[in-house]
């Protein structure tokens, strides 16, 4: 579909499972835009719970509600490829079910490519948040608002942290030119089609906040297994250095950095696997490290702590000590984004 008579449509693309009631306070998030040129496409993957009776209800009083509903689950990143398969609206985004768009996100956004026409995207800040509202991080603080001419913002997100995609106005034409999530790249899918698209075309950039993206206890984004990173990672390497498109330079800077980054994540893994006494997977990532990139000392730490906590008890409670002293840390340094941005968290309570 086209432009309405006033704006551009847009579709939020919403895949869930088995969350009925945040999934209603998601959908609120983009009833509730200043920007109401929309559509909220929710992809149900087969929950089998009381989700179909929520947004029915929902949609009975918004015309704007689409709902479909797997007959199986087809699994979480299938989940998100169908949806933006069936994007038909000039602008998409697409976010989890549990997180929550603010109510000028849309309209941020498409003044971003109103301002450069070129552009793929529109970025805006989301703030990282605990289920209570605490902010936990905004990644895009480090960056300078503006337009960004390719390889700029893929040298951009190497050099800073990268958006979170749930902030993110995409244009319908970059799932025809880009593709969709690689299957191949796994739960870091979403990071790798940011890093492709900012490869190969324009993006805008403002600090603005547009969502919150709320990391849960036990969550793959705080508890990665191995295969958060590895051998995903490797596919996303390959995606950028194999691409004959980007420049020859920049490909090289992004499989080095990207490689670092991998070798730096193997270790925090292994801890924390270690700290939530997942012996296995503090191994694993041991044996990677030393395998694949012989570094013998760092997989020897590993490999080491890891027998010894399992079997001194005392030791165990130590790096424990030493992981609650870190996040307490974590959360003392958002006081300041609290103070400034906390008002923003009101809207975990839709």
């Amino acid at each position: 579909m086209g432009e309405t008579g006033i704006g551009p449509l847009i579709t939020a693309v919403i895949p869930t499972y088995r969350r009925p009631m945040l999934l209603r306070r998601a959908i609120r998030s983009v009833l509730a835009q200043t920007y109401p040129h929309l559509r909220v496409c929710v992809y149900d993957n087969a929950s089998g719970d009381e989700t179909p009776s929520v947004v029915d209800e929902m949609a009975r009083t918004d015309c704007r509600i689409k709902y479909y509903c797997h007959p199986e689950n087809i699994g979480a990143l299938k989940n998100f490829i169908y949806g933006m398969e069936q994007v038909e609206t000039p602008f998409f985004s697409i976010f989890s079910d549990d997180d929550v768009l603010l109510p000028d996100f849309y309209q941020t956004a498409l003044a971003g490519f109103e301002k450069f026409p070129e552009v793929m995207c529109s970025v805006t800040a989301t703030l990282q948040v605990d289920c209570r509202g605490n902010i936990l991080g905004i990644p895009l603080l480090a960056w300078k608002p503006g337009l960004y001419l390719p390889p700029e913002g893929l040298l951009a997100m190497l050099n800073c942290l990268p958006p979170v995609w749930t902030s993110v106005l995409f244009r319908r034409e970059v799932i025809e030119k880009v593709g969709c999530l690689d299957e191949e790249v796994g739960p870091a899918a979403d990071l790798d089609f940011e890093l492709r698209t900012a490869a190969r075309f324009p993006i805008v950039v403002s600090l603005q906040p547009g969502a919150m993206f709320v990391r849960h206890p036990g969550s793959s984004c705080t508890s990665p297994l191995l295969s958060f990173i590895w051998p995903g990672w490797l596919k996303m390497v390959r995606n950028l250095t194999e691409d004959q498109r980007i420049p020859y330079d920049a490909r090289r800077y992004a499989g080095h950095v990207l490689t670092e980054r991998l070798k730096s994540s193997l270790v925090r893994q292994g801890l924390g696997s270690l700290v939530r006494r997942n012996w296995e997977d503090t191994l694993k990532a041991s044996e990677v490290l030393g395998n694949h990139y012989h570094l013998r000392g760092r997989a020897r730490l590993l490999r080491v702590s890891a027998r010894v906590c399992r079997h001194l008890p005392g030791v165990y409670y130590l790096f424990y000590a030493l992981y609650a002293l870190r996040m307490l840390l974590m959360r003392l340094k958002g006081r300041r984004w609290r103070k400034e941005y906390g008002a923003y968290a009101r809207q975990l309570e839709l």
